[in-house]
């Protein structure tokens, strides 16, 4: 999923629009009050679950990003993947996926909720984790609060033949990242 086809853009949307009318709002060229915003809020939500019905589904899972999502990648290769998730646990085991040699990537961004992924035991690995508010543990490592992020690296990462670079975010919520068996 390219970043052009996940919530992310609405979202982004949805604040610059938001923050164009509080600041047109302020120099007087438009009446602009707060009570509009959740109005605006719901009718850009709606055009977004219309659009998203509109999109592919890639993984099976979660009905335009709410509820609980666990994308089955059982014997899919991952090279470069993006994965995004709206609302609810958001589980993503690469144990089950196959990992080539050379570099690999993936990304996983969550919206609301809880953000799981598990990664091979005997992968080398580049982490960075980080979540808007609430907290994240990398491999027993710990961070809470606000804008809380862990980046680690395996030892063994320079020189690996097979690696993952792990790029894990949540707006509110927790990211953990953790070794499978």
């Amino acid at each position: 999923m390219t970043r052009l086809n996940s919530g992310e853009i609405f979202f982004a949307l949805g604040l610059i629009l938001i923050g164009a009318l509080l600041l047109a709002g302020n120099f007087g060229l438009v009446a602009f009050n707060w009570s509009m915003v959740w109005p605006l809020v719901l009718i850009l939500f709606g055009v977004w679950l219309v659009w998203r019905a509109f999109q592919p589904a890639r993984y099976g899972g979660a009905l335009y990003g709410f509820g609980d999502y666990q994308p089955d990648l059982a014997g899919r290769e991952t090279r470069s993947e993006s994965f995004s998730h709206g609302f609810g646990d958001f589980d993503l085991d690469l144990t089950r996926a196959t990992i080539p040699e050379g570099k690999s990537s993936v990304r996983a961004a969550h919206g609301f909720g809880s953000l799981k992924v598990i990664v091979p035991r005997d992968l080398a690995l580049r982490v960075r984790a980080n979540a808007g508010l609430g907290d994240v543990t990398v491999f027993g490592e710990k961070h809470e609060g606000i804008a809380p992020h862990i980046d680690s690296q395996s030892d063994d990462y320079a020189t690996a033949t097979r690696k993952l670079d792990l790029d894990a975010s949540v707006g509110f919520g927790a990211v953990q990242v953790l070794r499978g068996d």
